[in-house]
């Protein structure tokens, strides 16, 4: 069985990086915004599987899956606003099929402690 926590903790890091970078490697346009928009969600949404990965007040699969769609939209973004092949193009690639990946794996992770979970009646 997935590590859940760690594998959302790491994607939480990968969050934050996309967040911090545009100012990092000196990002310029919209990219930079939507950088910040989207690694703050991805980055929060991964700290509240880690932190409660049975899901807690929102549905298990609800934070692992705004989070795999936050990491897709990291690698589609460059794409969407055309730039031009450099570090900013591809940290956003690599961090985010890294979050992506993470995020699923989150939700396999998940979806098998809901079944190995034994109910108590």
């Amino acid at each position: 069985m997935p590590p859940v926590p760690r594998l959302a903790g790491l994607a939480a890091v990968l969050g934050t990086w996309v967040f911090w970078s545009g100012v990092f490697v000196t990002g310029f346009g919209w990219i930079v915004t939507n950088n910040v928009l989207v690694g703050a969600a991805a980055a929060a949404f991964a700290a509240y599987t880690a932190a409660r990965p049975s899901g807690g007040r929102l549905p298990a699969p609800v934070g692992p899956l705004i989070v795999l769609v936050a990491g897709a939209w990291t690698v589609a973004a460059p794409f969407v606003f055309g730039i031009e092949m450099g570090i900013l193009f591809w940290s956003n690639v690599v961090a985010g099929a890294l979050v992506a990946v993470l995020a699923a794996a989150c939700l396999y992770g998940g979806r098998k402690l809901e079944t190995d979970t034994p109910t108590t009646t």
